[in-house]
């Protein structure tokens, strides 16, 4: 694995001005991770998003990079961000997209992305993750199946208790 210090479909491809020579659709790699900040930015060709997270990605031929900031094509840039900004936990967005290119020539770059998403984008609930992998409490795992059967949960023990007491001072069992 590589450490970059940013993600996106040109790091990925060791390329640095867009693809050149388009003639046939192809596979220009995969890029997913948890977003955890989206921010709007000026560039030369205009207003970009960068992500900021932990982010891996795989190239075509299957080398993998790991980066804590991408850069996502349209529209998955704009899926993305829309998710991050809906995130009311603050927990983050895991997402993950294919990538591809087809040839376009009615834009000037020659070629235009498609982009498959390979889940749905939603916040991240770190914490239900965690205790979805943990085993539940053992105390506990009789109670609920009580209680879903709809029978109230009887502390024995109590029962005991009180009945020793009523015993105690002359009442019945």
């Amino acid at each position: 694995m590589q450490i970059s210090r940013k993600l996106s479909v040109s790091v990925l491809n060791n390329i640095r001005k867009g693809f050149k020579n388009v003639t046939e659709s192809r596979y220009v790699g995969r890029i997913y991770g948890i977003a955890r900040g989206a921010v709007v930015e000026e560039g030369v060709n205009g207003p970009y998003i960068k992500f900021v997270g932990e982010f891996r990605g795989v190239s075509p031929t299957g080398e993998i990079f790991a980066a804590p900031v991408a850069f996502l094509p349209a529209p998955a840039d704009g899926l993305l961000a829309d998710a991050v900004k809906g995130d009311q936990h603050g927990s983050g967005v895991q997402f993950g997209f294919d990538f591809y290119i087809e040839p376009r020539e009615d834009v000037a770059i020659g070629y235009s992305y498609v982009t498959k998403p390979l889940m749905e984008q939603k916040p991240s609930d770190p914490l239900a993750a965690l205790e979805n992998q943990i085993a539940p409490v053992p105390a506990l795992v009789g109670r609920v199946a009580d209680a879903a059967q709809d029978e109230p949960v009887r502390d024995v023990r109590a029962e005991e208790e009180l009945a020793r007491a009523k015993a105690a001072k002359g009442g019945k069992k």
